[in-house]
């Protein structure tokens, strides 16, 4: 009986459906699907001005001095919240659970299966559930795979877009209304209303016994289908790899969420372990950049911070104080351990973020030749002077990888 619903509330959840469809493919930014997690980007090509590093912008392009960059200028302060984000985020999801507002199927879904009062076990079982999660997403944002590269420059540069480097308790306060938000919509709709409607369909089309497997299973592909945007896997290879990646991720995401509704039979409980999953991945990524922003700017501008004194000389002689600055600020977000050196594998990643891809054996042959003194790793007046004869990150690499620049 579970599983047995009317025509009309067929047509009326896949309209639902596709309506989420095309709110993802004209959205104005092309940023977010539903959720912030782990957002794919489209591969990005070089401008012509030359940096010691360059960052993205939201064109795709790389220049010397980006949002991201001019952030960590003395005195700028940062961007502050981005309303017209937060609202376009709001209205996605008011439009995506328009049936939870208006009284109708997701708010009677949500009546009858979401039990918040069944005791403190409920808060318990949705942080049970966010925990594997967390460990996923943890292991995604340390690893070093070009595969995860795309996704993890995105949702950085995506919560940098919407909050800015500052304001750490307003970005708390936005995190956890967005978080609230989407796991309470998403998980109606996918969980509550979607994966028993795929189920009792399967049953009747296919004659299975049990409806749950196949609902689960549907109801979780069209929850990582709608995560991605389908105009990625036209925009080149690697936005295709990001768009295929993201979408294995979301399917994990999304098993989870269905395995422990399945699991409880309590809906609030992948409501809560959603919402403490995106909670997560907008506060605590904010938090990770803004802070790395704030290590490098004040690195950056101490007396005699980063080495040789005579080598820095050298440099700002022949490239200029902007060249020196830059590269102090690109050297240290690069630090992401903080402990002023650079490793083969911080310089690896680093290189992601302006569209370099090596393997981790051509990481080390670039590593071993900025690596003058053979110490396994990189000081500043090392990276100073791999970067200073080309005065571009790229074409130091290319030197070091092919003899050519």
């Amino acid at each position: 009986a579970k599983y047995r619903v009317s025509p009309i509330i067929k047509m009326q959840k896949f309209l639902h459906a596709l309506t989420a469809q095309l709110l993802i493919i004209l959205s104005r930014s092309a940023v977010v699907a539903f959720a912030p997690t782990r957002t794919a980007v489209a591969r990005s090509v070089r401008a012509q001005e030359t940096s010691p590093i360059r960052f993205p912008v939201e064109s795709g392009h790389f220049r010397a001095r980006t949002a991201l960059a001019a952030a960590l200028d003395p005195g700028t302060g940062g961007a502050s919240i981005n309303r017209g984000l937060v609202r376009q985020l709001v209205l996605n999801q008011a439009l995506i659970g328009f049936s939870i507002w208006n009284g109708g199927l997701g708010a009677q879904v949500l009546a009858r299966d979401a039990h918040f009062d069944a005791g403190p076990e409920v808060l318990l079982l949705g942080v049970a559930g966010f925990l594997p999660l967390l460990l996923l997403s943890r292991a995604v944002e340390t690893s070093e795979s070009g595969l995860v590269a795309g996704l993890n420059l995105s949702t950085n540069m995506f919560t940098m877009r919407l909050f800015g480097d500052k304001k750490p308790f307003k970005a708390l306060v936005v995190s956890a209304a967005l978080a609230g938000i989407t796991g309470l919509v998403e998980e109606t709709t996918f969980r509550g209303e979607l994966l028993p409607t795929f189920g009792q369909w399967a049953q009747i089309n296919y004659g299975f016994d049990s409806g749950v497997l196949p609902g689960a299973v549907l109801s979780t592909l069209l929850f990582a289908a709608l995560h991605v945007n389908p105009l990625g896997l036209l925009k080149g290879a690697d936005a295709a790899v990001d768009s295929l990646v993201l979408f294995s991720f979301q399917l994990c995401t999304g098993a989870t969420f269905a395995f422990i509704y399945l699991l409880t039979g309590n809906l609030a409980v992948p409501v809560i372990a959603h919402a403490l999953y995106d909670f997560y991945t907008f506060y605590a990524t904010h938090l990770e950049v803004s802070t790395q922003m704030d290590y490098a700017r004040t690195e950056a501008l101490l007396p005699g911070s980063g080495g040789n004194n005579k080598i820095e000389k050298k440099w700002r002689e022949s490239r200029g104080d902007d060249f020196i600055e830059e590269t102090k600020q690109s050297f240290y977000l690069m630090d992401t351990n903080r402990d002023g050196v650079l490793s083969r594998k911080e310089l690896r990643i680093a290189l992601y973020s302006y569209g370099v891809k090596l393997s981790e054996e051509e990481s080390g042959v670039v590593a071993g030749v900025a690596d003058t003194d053979s110490s396994g790793e990189i000081d500043f007046d090392e990276f100073l002077e791999f970067v200073g004869p080309e005065g571009d990150t790229e074409k130091a690499v290319k030197q070091s990888l092919l003899g050519v620049s």
